[in-house]
């Protein structure tokens, strides 16, 4: 019996040390795909959000919020960035654990970024912005419209995230893979794994491409280095997704914005735009097609030509 438990006991002592080992090769070979360059800091709150500016000073404004994962970051815009920015004052945010802005260890619920971009408008924009934003930053973007429409003129959102996908609750079955992945050794080893190249490249292929064949090797290593940077810390975000405590509940909040809205999407999503329509008649739908979730990536001159017709 006592040698079975030594046994146990030299096991798992090796699993945990083999785990952490290969957290620390993650975390020392993971370097950057796209040196920064303009990067700013924007002290909100005790994190540090990284941003940058772009364009002409005395045009329009326009905020890009990129997609809401721990892969994602301001580098979903770097294809139609510097086009935008010949006719509009560009603002891009990499949000609270994405990219290189601060990943703490909280429980990260919608209201937080509808208080960073609020705030973000406030303090450092200091005047009224155009949103653009992708996919599940749609819920926030939308929200901040709500309590905020002072700040904020027109919302142009590309692929929302479902209504009914929103409005999905918190469970058992999520706060138990949160909980996971916020331990230390094995929540990070859970999470590398979750996050590997490979899994990421065919969540590219699957979901935010159409054709496989335009998805660039860059994007992936793009996408990776944001999933470790700082420690691998986007698990905690990460965990909060799973939970569902990132969703939020929009259809009180729709009929109440004043602002235009434009939804941008595939021409086969039109009953995802009647969708938002049911509770705001007003939203504009601009279809496109040979894309997926992310066309400012697939399809960007499209995407930046219909974005300016909007503006």
């Amino acid at each position: 019996m006592k040698k079975a438990v030594k046994k146990m006991i030299t096991a798992t002592t090796l699993l945990f040390t083999g785990m952490h080992f290969i957290n620390q090769y993650i975390d020392t070979s993971n370097t950057p795909v796209i040196l920064s360059k303009n990067d700013k800091v924007y002290q909100w709150k005790d994190l540090k959000i990284n941003y940058t500016e772009k364009g002409n000073k005395s045009a329009p404004v326009l905020l890009l919020l990129h997609n809401l994962t721990p892969s994602s970051s301001k580098e979903e815009w770097y294809k139609i960035d510097k086009t935008l920015a010949q006719d509009y004052h560009i603002y891009e945010l990499d949000l609270p654990g994405c990219g290189k802005s601060d990943k703490p260890d909280i429980t990260y619920i919608n209201y937080i970024f509808v208080q960073l971009i609020s705030d973000f408008i406030k303090e450092v924009i200091r005047e009224k912005a155009n949103i653009c934003a992708a996919a599940f930053s749609s819920s926030f973007s939308l929200m901040t419209a709500r309590m905020n429409p002072d700040l904020i003129d027109k919302i142009i959102i590309i692929n929302p995230t479902s209504i009914n996908d929103l409005i999905r609750p918190l469970t058992t079955q999520g706060k138990i893979k949160d909980h996971v992945l916020g331990l230390p050794i094995i929540g990070t080893f859970l999470y590398n794994c979750l996050q590997s190249k490979s899994l990421i490249e065919d969540h590219y292929i699957s979901h935010y491409y159409y054709n496989e064949k335009n998805v660039l090797p860059k994007e992936i290593d793009i996408s990776y280095y944001n999933a470790h940077f700082n420690h691998s810390r986007g698990k905690y975000l990460f965990g909060s997704i799973l939970a569902n405590y990132t969703n939020i509940n929009i259809i009180h909040a729709l009929p109440m914005i004043k602002n235009e809205i434009y939804l941008i999407t595939n021409g086969k999503h039109t009953s995802l735009v009647q969708e938002y329509k049911q509770y705001n008649d007003k939203i504009h739908a601009i279809y496109v097609s040979n894309c997926r979730l992310l066309p400012q990536l697939e399809i960007p001159a499209t995407i930046a030509e219909k974005i300016k017709q909007i503006l």
